[in-house]
């Protein structure tokens, strides 16, 4: 008997067309989800000073900021190691966090650029050990993918002017995944949070990407979009 080959079977070649159909967008997100992190600066011991390191590694992400124009405001964390309490290393990541957002201004980067100075304190540590750890002791600057739930879509900072394109790409990107939530839902017949969240998703992020780009409402369904998506992806990463 003659052997069959992958072609010959429909159920291979139809997850072959859906792997087709799926690569370009799935290579997209995943260039997007690369470029969002723009570098990392690192500090002494219970200090929020720049040293000859960490300036270079400002100057860095500050060429690395002129080099991708974006909508998406950047945000700067401070982190510290798990030496001290927590209070105290809170404050301590939050006037890294401010040192690293002065030296961008001060390196040419816009104020305008510069979104969100926050601090995790010893949250998130990069190395797991109590003890002094430099490579703990950090602030990352990111461009913000809006991955935390927000309270209201009032509260998405986004200014899409000049940046159409890569606007219109998040858009149908976040679409694509409210879509396949959804459906995966419906088909499992569960009716929670993550289900409620897909639909509305599915709902403003369709309306948002079918607007052309100097069309009314477009950013606002734009900003609704993004904001029942961070919910979605909250919502999922508590879904079974």
């Amino acid at each position: 008997m003659a052997r069959r080959n992958g072609f010959g079977d429909p159920v291979l070649m139809k997850r072959l067309l859906i792997r087709l159909i799926l690569a370009p967008a799935v290579l997209v997100w995943g260039a997007i989800a690369q470029a969002q992190d723009l570098g990392t600066v690192l500090f002494d011991f219970d200090s929020a000073s720049l040293d000859a390191e960490a300036a270079t590694q400002v100057r860095a992400i500050a060429e690395a900021l002129e080099a991708t124009p974006s909508y998406k405001p950047t945000i700067v964390v401070g982190y510290t190691d798990a030496v001290g309490s927590t209070g105290y290393n809170l404050a301590l990541g939050q006037r890294r966090a401010q040192t690293v957002a002065d030296a961008l201004t001060a390196q040419g980067v816009p104020v305008s650029r510069i979104g969100s100075i926050a601090s995790r304190g010893e949250s998130d540590l990069v190395v797991a050990v109590a003890t002094a750890e430099r490579r703990n002791r950090r602030v990352n600057v990111a461009l913000d993918d809006m991955l935390s739930a927000c309270r209201s879509y009032r509260d998405i900072d986004l200014n899409p002017a000049g940046f159409a394109d890569a606007f219109q790409v998040d858009l149908q990107s976040r679409l694509a995944e409210a879509v396949n939530a959804y459906s995966r839902f419906t088909g499992d017949g569960q009716n929670g949070p993550a289900f409620q969240m897909a639909g509305a998703a599915k709902y403003d992020c369709g309306i948002a990407a079918g607007l052309g780009p100097n069309e009314d409402r477009k950013l606002e369904y734009g900003k609704k979009c993004f904001c029942n998506s961070a919910r979605l992806r909250v919502a999922l990463g508590g879904a079974r």
